[in-house]
């Protein structure tokens, strides 16, 4: 199982922000599209960053209510880890959960194709193993 499956049946939308945009619009786009990160793109489209609920929390713990009008830049995520279509949902986990991430961009051929959330990939992982498993019953019941 590919995350290339996994975003045929979730979808390809991702949602993306200027670094020099203020926190207030991240906050208002992700709450808007209803999603935890927006990807952080320069001019050329290229990925500098991501910015999460989880950069703003951490945010506010360190600036304060004065991160609203501070640019997204200065508490984004930067480097980003990132995936391909290719790469397996089982390797798109372990990559979230050895750098305790919720969520991983996919890149194809250096431009953003989808976003995987943990809640996606572990999802889509236990319909598969449901499935597996009712395989084997049938087979076992046919025995």
């Amino acid at each position: 199982m590919t995350v290339d499956a996994i975003l045929k049946t979730k979808g390809r939308n991702v949602y993306s922000i200027r670094p020099e945009h203020h926190v207030e619009d991240a906050v208002s786009l992700m709450s808007a599209k209803k999603v935890g990160v927006a990807i952080v793109c320069d001019a050329k489209g290229g990925i500098v960053g991501v910015i999460s609920e989880r950069d703003i929390v951490a945010g506010m713990a360190q600036f304060g209510k004065g991160i609203i009008d501070m640019p997204v830049r200065n508490i984004m995520t930067s480097p980003v880890l990132t995936c391909q279509p290719t790469d397996t949902a089982k390797r798109a986990l372990e990559i979230m959960s050895e750098r305790n991430i919720r969520h991983l961009p996919v890149v194809e051929g250096g431009e953003l194709v989808g976003m995987l959330s943990i809640r996606d990939a572990v999802s889509y992982r236990l319909k598969q193993t449901q499935m597996e498993m009712g395989v084997l019953r049938d087979f076992a019941a046919s025995r």
